[in-house]
């Protein structure tokens, strides 16, 4: 019998093995087949979406062989002529090509350059007019061709690359409209394009060019239910023989925010704690797998605090809350606070944000509320935005908040620096 190693069975940093978790969408088909299917039918683009975290990144590495991957993130592409070179660099295209043949023959000879692809030779020999001679010794002749956006198309479609696009809708308005006009000329000579996004952004290239519509293919992963987390678990700690029970599980679940990085990281802590560490399987082994986990995640700290500071308070003092233990804090404190405490929700509405402040706060205090409240969620929202940008984090809309990160949700429950400074 195999015997497994904790880091071989969960693997929450990269793709898994014997913990991947073979999703099937609404209808009954699995999003793998689903991907496979779309990348068949020549001159569709692919449209993936889903929550943060929910598994976009491992779905297209599961298709896509790694040699045929492109890949590049919308948080870096500023200009069109990012877009280019970040191909060119990621397949590994120099600036200029030579190639050298013989008078006696056509132009298809032998390329000199340092490309990702063994075709790049025939590329550079397709791309007519694009050449300059150099030098000519005899019946040797050599010529040379500047990289350009032609040959990096070739390039992509001649090696059956898929190009990849993370974050579609962080590149600017201008870029993205110049991008869905190429791929919708291009998807037709073969081109294959995948698009990332969250759900309410899939249809941002549509949107750009309405010419893609009905040549879009949409697949949108839906947020992971309880079960399919629960498999991650049986999953790995079948194989490594450590019998955790169906309580444990759940809480594991319940604290992983329906994010499957989440579950695999808490796995592993704790199967680390049993295998090398020799602890007993409990509850508060569990607790001590978070503990190690929010360790991974302390890059929050300074960003919560921000939120907790709240904006520069100007002459006036803020309010501030007696909690039930006694200590104080004020309005963004309590706000926190809030989020913070069971159970943990990706979104809360106003009126049950209210209801948890008055939960923490001491008998006959009055929990802030109405346009009070919704201002300080919106100078949160804007102070963690600022504070990270490139990364989806919060997000109030019709008065109500959504925690778009995972992670910042379980920090903001199990780190307890953060809240020792917030109160006083």
């Amino acid at each position: 019998m195999k015997k497994y190693h904790v880091a071989e069975v969960f693997r929450p940093n990269t793709m898994p093995s014997y913990t991947y978790i073979n999703r099937q969408e609404k209808r009954g088909t699995t999003y793998e087949t689903k991907l496979k299917r779309a990348l068949q039918k020549v001159g569709s683009l692919i449209a993936i979406s889903g929550g943060s975290k929910t598994g976009k990144t491992v779905l297209y590495r599961k298709v896509v062989p790694e040699d045929k991957l492109v890949e590049l993130s919308g948080a870096q592409i500023n200009s069109v002529e990012d877009f280019w070179q970040q191909i060119a660099e990621n397949l590994r295209i120099p600036d200029e090509l030579s190639m050298a043949y013989s008078s006696q023959e056509n132009k298809g000879g032998k390329a000199t350059a340092g490309g990702k692809s063994s075709f790049m030779s025939m590329l550079a020999a397709s791309v007519n007019g694009e050449f300059s001679k150099s030098s000519s010794q005899g019946e040797n002749i050599t010529q040379k061709v500047m990289r350009n956006n032609t040959l990096v198309l070739k390039t992509l479609i001649a090696g059956d690359f898929v190009l990849v696009i993370d974050d579609f809708h962080y590149i600017n308005p201008e870029t993205q409209l110049y991008l869905s006009r190429i791929l919708k000329a291009e998807l037709f000579n073969g081109l294959k394009v995948i698009l990332l996004s969250l759900p309410h952004r899939a249809d941002d290239a549509i949107k750009r060019n309405p010419d893609l519509i009905g040549r879009t293919v949409f697949i949108n992963l839906l947020p992971w239910t309880k079960e399919e987390l629960e498999q991650i678990a049986r999953k790995g700690f079948d194989l490594l023989h450590i019998p955790v029970p169906d309580d444990q599980i759940a809480h594991i679940v319940q604290e992983s925010a329906l994010s499957p990085q989440l579950m695999q990281e808490n796995c592993y802590n704790l199967a680390m704690r049993i295998k090398e560490d020799g602890e007993e399987i409990s509850m508060e082994a569990v607790r001590r797998a978070f503990g190690d986990t929010v360790e991974a995640y302390q890059h929050y700290k300074e960003n919560v605090q921000r939120m907790w500071e709240g904006p520069a308070k100007g002459r006036s003092r803020r309010k501030e809350y007696t909690l039930k233990n006694d200590q104080h804090c004020d309005t963004y404190g309590l706000f926190l606070l809030s989020l913070s405490i069971d159970p943990p929700m990706m979104k809360l509405t106003s009126a049950e944000i209210h209801e948890r402040m008055k939960e923490i706060l001491r008998d006959g205090e009055e929990a802030p509320n109405g346009m009070n409240l919704a201002n300080v969620v919106k100078h949160s929202e804007s102070i963690i935005k600022a504070s990270v940008p490139a990364l989806d984090t919060l997000e109030w809309q019709n008065g109500a908040l959504y925690i778009l990160d995972p992670f910042l949700l379980f920090y903001l429950r199990w780190d307890e620096e953060w809240k020792q400074n917030a109160i006083r």
